[in-house]
């Protein structure tokens, strides 16, 4: 005998894995968030030292970075918070 999922079966599948998805996007992003943020704080510290005179676009890349994290890891622990 075959056992088949049908399409009913495959969906409740795929629900119960979006929390752990939607988790795992959340962290992801936090994590580039923190590094793209890292990175251009190396940047402006290559500014300072070289005197180009960038260090200003770079702090703002970085303030900007980290605006974008904030947002995004908030955003989702509060939807998290109201979806159950």
């Amino acid at each position: 005998m075959t056992s088949s999922k049908g399409l009913a079966d495959v969906l409740r599948g795929l629900i119960e894995t979006v929390p752990v998805l939607a988790w795992l996007v959340v962290v992801l992003t936090a994590v580039a968030g923190i590094g793209l943020a890292g990175y251009a704080l190396v940047r402006v510290y290559q500014a300072n030292t070289s005197g180009d005179g960038s260090a200003g676009n770079w702090m703002v890349a970085g303030v900007i970075g980290c605006a974008m994290t904030i947002s995004t890891v908030l955003i989702a622990q509060l939807s998290f918070y109201f979806a159950d």
